[in-house]
């Protein structure tokens, strides 16, 4: 376990933001951390690193606390809280040298393979000015690799960014996490691009962690979606007395635990209609998301 968060509690001015959060990462695991702006996910990520200091519980990196021991804890954790520090003036590998300074036996040759490895090699000698964000993102990332941490936090990282980056995102971090064993945690708006990396996610809401699951798990519902595929829709929710949402002239979807479908096709055969097909429509992260929270969308 790289990183164990146990009844994480923050307040400021009397007001609590943060209240028993606990969770849990494994390396080589992507932990996608999702909730409505205002859940309290930058204030717990602020407390992980000790930008914030907490009001109780605590917070365990490759086994050591971060009260106690904090230096041994964060010898091995890389961070981008919010945008990365870079000198818009200087070119990109002039600001991983000078950021390599803060730490002891990193050399040229450490500071090559952090560039090959995100990607910037044909234009690490260029000022950062002329960086697009997602050029920026990735020199950050690079710098947070510099110490081979075993720890990557990342806090909305693809804010901002184009299709091009985000993608280029998603395949650098699923690759630091499969060859690397880097365990990651993301904080991010963007479900539909958590989905398609995540291996699994912690939904904050008003402070509170209510849930933390796989990705598999999440989106496993008793109460699924089918569309069933027909050759008419008139008259069909007469037919079956359910709630029907009619698609189109051939189409409808209903919600139904799936010991239900073989009545409820069987209805349809006794009314006359013909069946094409039956299909359980997988739950995307957002209505998995949304049935979690009660429809607290993410803003």
């Amino acid at each position: 376990m790289i990183l164990e968060v146990k009844n994480l509690s923050k307040s400021f001015g009397g007001r609590e933001i943060l209240k028993d959060v606990s969770f849990s990462l494994d390396k080589g695991d992507i932990l996608g951390f999702i909730g409505p702006n205002g859940a309290g996910k930058s204030t717990t990520i602020k407390c992980i690193l000790g930008l914030n200091s907490l009001t109780k519980g605590t917070v365990l990196i490759d086994g050591h606390d971060i009260t106690k021991e904090f230096s041994k804890a964060m010898v091995k954790v890389g961070a981008i809280v919010e945008n990365p520090d870079l000198y818009m003036y200087l070119s990109g590998k002039q600001n991983l040298r000078l950021i390599a300074n803060y730490y002891d036996g990193i050399n040229g040759k450490k500071i090559e393979d952090v560039i090959k490895l995100v990607g910037l090699e044909n234009r690490i000698n260029d000022k950062v000015s002329k960086y697009s964000l997602g050029m920026k993102q990735r020199l950050g990332i690079a710098a947070a690799l510099l110490n081979d941490p075993d720890l990557l936090i990342l806090d909305e990282p693809t804010n901002g960014l184009d299709p091009e980056g985000i993608r280029d995102l998603r395949n650098l971090l699923k690759k630091l996490a499969k060859d690397k064993n880097i365990g990651i945690l993301i904080s991010s708006h963007n479900l539909a691009e958590l989905e398609s990396f995540c291996s699994s996610y912690c939904i904050i809401q008003n402070g509170k962690i209510i849930s933390q699951t796989t990705a598999k798990d999440l989106k496993k519902d008793d109460d699924s979606v089918y569309t069933i595929m027909l050759d008419k829709t008139r008259g069909v929710k007469k037919a079956l007395g359910i709630e029907v949402d009619v698609v189109s002239d051939d189409e409808i979807r209903i919600h139904a635990q799936k010991e239900e479908i073989p009545d409820i096709i069987s209805t349809l055969v006794k009314n006359e209609f013909r069946i094409y097909s039956v299909t359980e429509d997988e739950l995307s992260l957002e209505d998995a998301f949304l049935k979690k929270t009660g429809g607290n969308k993410i803003d």
